[in-house]
């Protein structure tokens, strides 16, 4: 990935292997999150020592680098990630839940039934429009 070879990885580099998923999410029809968009939450997951760089330490340093890499390569995992629970890891975990997580979880969980809710509304009204 570090293409000029200056041992960082540069906005410019990110942004060239991220290009190469758009075309492949465009070929399928699928919209594509802004470079910028995915360049602020690989950032914010990677948290480099040298801002706008990111080095081989940096990625050591990080414990999601797979989902750095899966978002520049792999495009099914990429997806994957994209579309997950956000709450999943934690009910799967052992470990108790705070009061925070638990309140966070059902209010996520209460949105996704009201969109399913209105999805099956928007249709019924198209039908009756018809």
């Amino acid at each position: 990935m570090d293409l000029d070879g200056d041992g960082y990885l540069s906005m410019y580099e990110l942004e060239y292997f991220y290009d190469e998923q758009l075309q492949r999410m465009d070929a399928i029809g699928i919209e594509c999150l802004p470079f910028e968009d995915c360049l602020c939450q690989m950032l914010d997951m990677i948290k480099p020592e040298v801002p706008g760089k990111i080095s081989l330490q940096d990625l050591k340093r990080c414990k999601m680098t797979r989902i750095f890499f899966d978002t520049f390569f792999n495009l099914e995992k990429y997806l994957d990630h994209e579309q997950r629970d956000p709450f999943a890891s934690q009910r799967d975990d052992d470990s108790e839940m705070s009061d925070w997580d638990r309140f966070a979880s059902e209010e996520y969980d209460m949105l996704v039934v009201e969109e399913g809710g209105n999805d099956n509304q928007d249709d019924m009204i198209e039908l009756s429009d018809s």
